[in-house]
């Protein structure tokens, strides 16, 4: 009985491991592998956990999000930089919180994008982006952008 215990500990094992180690290589993404899938959350499940996210990003570098919202877009007029944003509001539809994503595909602003407001969904890795001035912010990266 034991050595069939220690035998199913063992597949078990080899399989959680099998599993982890069968993420998405670096850098790429795959719609198939989705660590947190948002979209299959009640609104204020994903409002939470985009607000546990943007609270607490270590607990997520590196993981694949999948996400829908809102399309947003804006430019920082210091740097000149724009940013993109999948916006979700909670279950009143009162409050908002959004994530920042960068495309995988190289586009040009405005032509490659959705309209303001428009409904996305998008796929990609959760990280970590520090500024110069040390401040950082949670952002999507190779994302892949489902309009």
């Amino acid at each position: 009985m034991y050595k069939a215990l220690s035998r199913i500990t063992i597949i078990a094992i080899l399989c959680i491991f099998s599993l982890s180690t069968s993420s998405v290589a670096a850098g790429k993404v795959s719609a198939n592998h989705v660590d947190i899938d948002l979209t299959k959350m009640s609104s204020t499940m994903v409002y939470s956990m985009v607000f546990q996210m943007v609270t607490e990003p270590k607990k997520f570098i590196g993981k694949t999000i999948k996400m829908k919202g809102v399309f947003s877009s804006y430019q920082d007029e210091e740097t000149g930089r724009r940013f993109f944003g999948c916006v979700i509001k909670d279950a009143l539809a009162c409050c908002s919180q959004g994530l920042a994503f960068e495309t995988a595909k190289v586009r040009r602003y405005p032509n490659d994008y959705p309209d303001e407001g428009a409904s996305i969904t998008i796929v990609g890795t959760f990280e970590f982006e520090k500024e110069e001035d040390g401040i950082g912010f949670p952002i999507i990266k190779n994302a892949k952008l489902y309009k």
